[in-house]
């Protein structure tokens, strides 16, 4: 049979579906980096079974080979849930407020970046950005008829466009403060506006005339800032919600008003009718979601299960559900008769600031912190999955840390995963398995950095308090036991970063007293104060052979402004002489390391670009700019021939030192704070805002041979190869040579420095 007759083999709707499903949440990384099709496919596909396996097997395995275009693969899945069917992308900064227009089609959104936008429900396009404000949009509404947008803000303004057009309108004022809250009345004729500012100013109700913007009538009541406000279906009610820990229904037929007192150290920032006008229901501070009564102002039912406050709220049109949104990060979806949790919608990174239903029912919006919308499929196939809420089942470290994990690191045999949290927490974790080994609890709040010893055997952290200028110490932790063996005080401010010297004697650290210490770790004394930066110090590290340390600072919290302030790099020799002074960077420095021959010295800064040092003499060498975002780690590959970085703008990048080129990016769904590369490997660990730590591999490329050095103990020199763990013997001459380690399994190339460690 010829190839023309030959019938084409039908297609797994299965795979079709897991094909379809995988697009539509890559959607917003492939219409920027179309690049990336294969790596952000297969990185979703990869957890969808089997059948969806074998079909991309052979395409694997071409992409696989060394010499290829390389890519990163994640070794554990996305952290959402099976619901989530796009994220929209394109406001800069938290979006605050979101909303589907009366026939579905649209979906407006308002966030801190200033801006109003209007998206296509069907494809995810942003079709409109308006601007005209001068501060943060706090929420956003459709028109009844869906032919207007009203829009608030912190600028005191409501402000009225054309939802087809996005041509501004009007601009209403007469707030005295920033407007939070805006609804408009079943009829279209009205709208309503609340404001206030933590607890002083305005915090009155205003209703205006839609259509000449005229003020009609004030509300006056609440003692504290009014969060947002809703009318009843009819239209003859109105309700809002206040710091003021009150809800309060506006008759605005008879003009009188009725307090219902919420529970008690509580307060809402939404509030909402049920679609028949039967039910009030409100968001709270104390994890939790109310229902009343709107007749009688008695309280039906709270919902309990969230972790953090509850931001908002939103009905179903049939009024059988109500999604509610969180700080936690989630969605959580329930059912109004029984009081059951139905789902839980997981996939934002950040708080989850406002959330609606489509007016049919089958699409949820949510809008977060993140800088991002998601839209969930909220029909009975994307919200009921056999009573689980949803999430990739799978092996792997999957929400590591209640907030973001602000540091990761392998430890030097590759075994363990070592985390750090602003939840004030540490955790060893399995590497293979992801396996929580052990949580390191009691050293303090305002956990800031941790590191591994050379031997793997302890762990070194650092926290800081403004609060308690007692609390801004140095720990020392038995990795075996988990217990706590020492504690280093002396610092006067945050210790913002910590490392030990190679042979493992001496831990150096940086705070934002404007100092460094070096410490012996015998004693638990500091034997030496560095002192010569003139603003806060943000990373420390010691050379390969242990004879320099190189520091990073610049003010952390913009007490300079106007490039003002130190943000410089300098090296000193181990005895705390000042050697060389960097400068070139326009905001404050977070990281800088060593190459793992001591020739080079990479540094990281919120300006958003990482650069290059000659160690010896301090020379500027060149610039990394392929960040959008502030670049918040940094890392040399185990052959000292690419950088690799992470930042805000959610992206990992590996950037080749000859060429400065980039090589390949990994967008992840977080803001990314941590890297950490395993000892001789294309493997790595990374950590984000969200408290979740993603493994993931390199693939494609082959390393040069690894950089190690070798140990000098009982007069015999060791290599001990970072992949196996073999122990070599060498002798002097074999030194800034290369070798092929000996054991079979193994057969990694190394790169011997010119130096030992000497071990007593």
């Amino acid at each position: 049979m010829s190839m023309d007759t030959q019938p084409i083999s039908p297609v797994n709707p299965l795979v079709l579906k897991a094909f379809s499903r995988a697009h539509g949440r890559e959607v917003h990384v492939l219409t920027q980096h179309p690049d990336l099709l294969w790596q952000q496919m297969y990185n979703r596909l990869q957890w969808e079974g089997e059948e969806v396996k074998k079909s991309h097997i052979t395409e694997l395995e071409q992409r696989s080979v060394p010499g290829d275009r390389p890519w990163f693969r994640l070794d554990t899945p996305y952290r959402e849930s099976k619901a989530l069917m796009r994220t929209l992308e394109g406001h800069t900064s938290s979006v605050l407020a979101c909303a589907f227009s009366p026939d579905g089609r649209l979906i407006v959104s308002a966030g801190m970046d200033k801006t109003v936008r209007v998206w296509e429900v069907a494809t995810g396009q942003l079709l409109h950005t308006l601007e005209g404000h001068s501060e943060g949009v706090n929420r956003c509404k459709f028109s009844p008829d869906g032919q207007l947008i009203a829009s608030v803000s912190k600028d005191k303004t409501l402000r009225i466009w054309d939802s087809f057009t996005g041509q501004l309108l009007q601009t209403l004022e007469g707030h005295n403060d920033s407007v939070n809250g805006c609804a408009f009345s079943p009829d279209g004729t009205l709208i309503a506006s609340v404001g206030g500012f933590f607890n002083k100013g305005d915090n009155a109700i205003r209703i205006w005339d839609s259509a000449t913007g005229q003020l009609l009538n004030t509300l006056e009541g609440h003692t504290g800032e009014v969060y947002t406000c809703e009318f009843s279906p009819d239209g003859s009610v109105l309700i809002s919600v206040s710091w003021d820990a009150t809800l309060r229904v506006w008759d605005l037929i008879n003009n009188q008003v009725r307090k219902i007192t919420q529970p008690q150290n509580s307060f809402s920032e939404s509030c909402t009718f049920s679609p028949d006008g039967r039910l009030i229901a409100s968001a709270s501070g104390n994890k939790t979601l109310q229902i009343w009564d709107s007749f009688t102002g008695q309280l039906i039912r709270t919902f309990e299960g969230h972790n953090d406050s509850v931001s908002s709220c939103a009905f179903s049109p049939d009024g059988r559900l109500i999604v509610s949104g969180s700080w936690d990060q989630t969605l959580r979806i329930w059912d109004i008769a029984s009081g059951h949790l139905v789902h839980i919608l997981e996939g934002h990174t950040e708080r989850v600031l406002a959330c609606a239903f489509s007016p049919d029912g089958r699409f949820i919006i949510s809008a977060s912190r993140d800088d991002t919308l998601k839209l969930w499929d909220a029909s009975s196939y994307g919200i009921i999955c056999n009573g689980k809420n949803g999430s990739v089942n799978a092996l792997g470290i999957l929400k590591a840390h209640t907030r973001a994990v602000i540091a990761s690191i392998f430890s030097p045999d590759g075994r363990l995963i070592l985390s750090a949290s602003w939840d004030d927490t540490l955790r060893l974790w399995e590497a293979a398995t992801g396996k929580l080994v052990r949580t390191l609890e009691g050293h303090g709040e305002g956990l800031l950095a941790c590191a591994f010893s050379p031997c793997g055997r302890f762990i070194i952290a650092s926290n800081g308090s403004r609060e308690d200028e007692n609390d801004n110490n140095l720990w020392i932790w038995d990795v075996i036991s988990g217990r706590l063996l020492r504690t280093l005080r002396g610092h006067t401010d945050h210790v913002n970063a910590c490392a030990f010297s190679p042979d493992g004697r001496y831990a150096v650290s940086a705070s934002s007293d404007e100092t460094l210490r070096i410490w012996d770790l015998s004693t638990g004394l500091a034997i030496r104060t560095l002192r010569g930066h003139t603003s806060s110090v943000n990373s420390c590290t010691f050379s390969p052979d242990g004879y320099y340390i190189a520091s990073a600072g610049g003010p952390l919290y913009n007490e300079y402004q106007n490039g003002e302030g130190d943000y410089s790099i300098r090296i000193w020799t181990a005895t705390g002489q000042l050697q060389h002074t960097m400068v070139g960077h326009t905001r404050h420095v977070v990281a800088c390391v060593f190459s793992p021959d001591g020739h080079w010295i990479l540094s990281a800064s919120w300006d958003k670009t990482l650069r290059l040092w000659d160690a010896m003499t301090g020379q500027f060498l060149c610039t990394f700019d392929g960040h959008r975002g502030y670049v918040n780690a940094c890392a040399f590959s185990p052959d000292g021939r690419s950088i690799l970085s992470v930042s805000s703008d959610k992206m990992l990048c590996i950037h080749a030192i000859d060429t400065g080129k980039l090589v390949t990016r990994l967008p992840l769904s977080g803001q990314i704070m941590s890297l950490g590369l395993k000892p001789g490997s294309a493997q790595m660990v990374c950590g984000d805002e969200s408290g979740m730590l993603h493994q993931l591999s390199l693939i494609g490329i082959k390393y040069g041979p690894v950089v190690v050095t070798s140990i000098e103990s009982d007069q015999e020199i060791i290599l001990v190869c970072p992949a196996c763990q073999h122990h070599i013997k060498i002798s002097k001459d074999q030194f800034d040579n290369e070798l092929t380690c000996p054991t079979n399994s193994c057969s990694l190339r190394l790169k011997i420095n010119p130096f030992v460690i000497h071990k007593e």
